[in-house]
């Protein structure tokens, strides 16, 4: 009994101790050598073999290895590459890449579980993520994020401008020339394309492009499965397997209802014990002009290249999350559980993270309604509630990227005239805050046009800047949005392909996203003009309220990038939300039992 009480101390007391396993060679070519110890000597490696913690792996010029961790991250080195085993613990592993260039793929760790490796120069903390890093021995480094997001440090301060970094998916950073300060910036396509592309030893060139070829294609790598399964677990199981050995995190690549190529990541993270994070990143090559349709809406922002936009929904709960997602149905089935803020964050991050455009919505947890509340009070807490005061309020304007975070936060304060401060005080310049216009009179605040047997959607509502100010066209604005349902190659869906399909539910969505095209507009007219009529099929006829919403942008700047006003254009597939279901199906199916 003494023993195993022993054991289990040890096994407590010691939680990254020597019981981890050991990192194992799973494929190589070429010359490749490994090393036992730190003092050890340098003998040619085969595959299996284990590099043990204090161990490293090197290849020749025409070597290439793929290294399996014991949380199952992947590492892929290049020919010219030493890699050094520093510590391989439970809850701990650590990386030295001496020079060389690898690829790095990590899944969703535990929750204290890190992840971090180094060049002479710097360090990477990163989790649910893949990302390549390149070193030279006299510490230049080089590293370029494919999904999630890295931490990044130079391990010496730089002389000029920051030395730590969050760098997101589809930017990289690279050492500064001398004097100069180090900015992370989008990929290129070439970089993207060299990143993506298969780093499996012993393959040609036209092998690697092959397997990139279908990455873009299908990101999340959508298997074959049969059409008629015996039941929906099944048929979820063989929907989705994504490129990246993580908890939650699909893509897509396809065209958008404008023809522009697009790539749609996913991702689902959680921060910390109680905040659960949705990410939806939409990159576009290039983005170009276009003429809003009839009954929608004007683009005033031209054409553009490397275009970045991002929906960010945040929920924190009032307990912590599970640590297994599939334990997440019976967490949220309880009476106790509930959130007590969420934000609904959209943006175009096109000009980098200092000038971002965002339309926002906050929710607070009201414990006398016991829910969620978009009102007046999420920018002021003292606030009264009454016919006007009571109802949706948005964030809008431009901002960077710690005035999002602070958005997501609730760490924002009406400071008067629909201008906002932080908590602190400090102004955030470009953002204005406004609420949900009253209507009087028989008009009509909201205007819609809607598709059929085509599905979409254009609608708008009318905002007042501010509280406490008498609406005029001067003080209102009107978030627009044209809502699609498309296919892969951008073409709108009709009810037909929902309700006549001989596929099953999860092929059709397959084949299926949504895209939402939002835009901030003047008004154009007065208030008390928008009213609506009766058409002769019995509808509603919107026209005096179409005429009230303006062409013009209500955000411009004065010089670029925005100088004419721009949008947020959001493709969004539902990949992700396939996944959680198919993670979280036996636990729902148990307890429906």
């Amino acid at each position: 009994m003494r023993n195993n009480i022993l054991s289990l101390f040890l096994l407590v007391a010691l939680p990254g101790g020597a019981f981890a396993a050991e990192a194992k060679i799973l494929s190589m070519s070429g010359a490749v050598e490994v090393r036992p110890t730190r003092e050890g000597q340098w003998t040619s490696a085969s595959e299996n073999m284990e590099i043990a913690e204090g161990g490293g792996i090197r290849t020749g010029a025409e070597g290439g290895a793929v290294v399996l961790m014991p949380n199952k991250s992947k590492i892929w080195l290049k020919e010219g590459t030493a890699l050094e085993i520093e510590q391989r613990q439970t809850l701990a592993s650590r990386l030295a890449l001496v020079f060389g260039k690898i690829k790095v793929r990590v899944p969703h760790l535990m929750r204290k579980e890190k992840f971090e490796v180094r060049t002479p120069a710097a360090v990477c903390a990163v989790r649910g993520t893949e990302f390549t890093m390149g070193a030279t021995e006299s510490g230049k480094t080089d590293v370029q994020v494919l999904f999630g997001e890295v931490k990044f440090k130079f391990t010496v301060p730089q002389a000029k401008g920051r030395s730590e970094f969050n760098i997101p998916q589809g930017q990289g950073l690279m050492s500064p020339e001398e004097g100069k300060p180090a900015k992370p910036v989008l990929l290129t396509a070439k970089q993207e394309r060299a990143a993506l592309e298969s780093w499996n030893p012993g393959l040609s060139a036209e092998q690697r492009q092959e397997g990139l070829i279908q990455k873009e294609n299908d990101r999340a790598q959508i298997k074959d499965f049969a059409r008629a399964t015996a039941s929906a677990e099944n048929a979820v199981k063989g929907f989705l397997n994504v490129v990246k050995e993580s908890d939650l995190e699909a893509g897509r690549t396809l065209r958008d209802v404008h023809g522009n190529v697009v790539r749609v990541d996913q991702r689902l993270m959680r921060p910390d014990d109680r905040t659960l994070q949705f990410f939806n990143l939409v990159k576009r090559p290039t983005y170009a002009d276009f003429t809003g349709p009839v009954g929608g809406f004007t683009y005033n922002g031209g054409a553009m290249t490397e275009r970045l936009d991002m929906a960010r929904l945040e929920f924190v709960f009032n307990a912590d999350l599970p640590q297994r997602i599939e334990e997440w149905p019976g967490f949220f089935d309880s009476n106790s559980v509930r959130a007590e803020r969420s934000a609904f964050i959209f943006a175009n991050k096109s000009q980098g993270d200092e000038y971002i455009f965002t339309i926002a919505e906050l929710y607070k947890y009201d414990a006398a309604r016991d829910e969620l509340v978009n009102n007046i009070r999420v920018v002021d807490s003292g606030a009264a509630l009454t016919n006007t005061t009571d109802r949706d309020v948005v964030i809008t304007g431009f901002t960077d990227a710690a005035g999002l975070n602070k958005i997501a936060a609730g760490d924002i304060v009406d400071s008067g005239g629909g201008y906002l401060d932080d908590g602190a005080a400090n102004p955030l310049t470009g953002l204005r805050w406004a609420i949900k216009y009253t209507p009087t009179g028989g008009e009509s605040g909201y205007y819609e046009k809607v598709g059929d047997p085509s599905l979409y959607q254009y609608s708008a509502d009318a905002y007042v800047i501010g509280a406490n100010i008498s609406p005029a066209a001067s003080n209102m604005i009107w978030i627009a949005r044209e809502n699609y349902v498309i296919n892969n190659s951008g073409g709108i869906k009709s009810v037909d392909d929902f309700t006549s399909s001989g596929l099953d539910p999860f092929s059709v969505l397959k084949e299926t996203a949504g895209q939402t095209i939002m835009y901030v507009k003047k008004a154009a007219t007065e208030p008390g003009t928008w009213t609506t009529s009766l058409n002769a099929d019995g509808s509603k006829n919107y026209s005096n309220v179409y005429a009230g919403i303006d062409t013009a942008d209500w955000f411009v700047t004065a010089g670029l990038p925005y100088s004419s006003g721009t949008n947020i254009d959001l493709v969004i597939v539902p990949d992700l939300a396939l996944a959680a279901v198919q993670r979280m199906l036996p636990a729902l199916s148990a307890m429906n039992e």
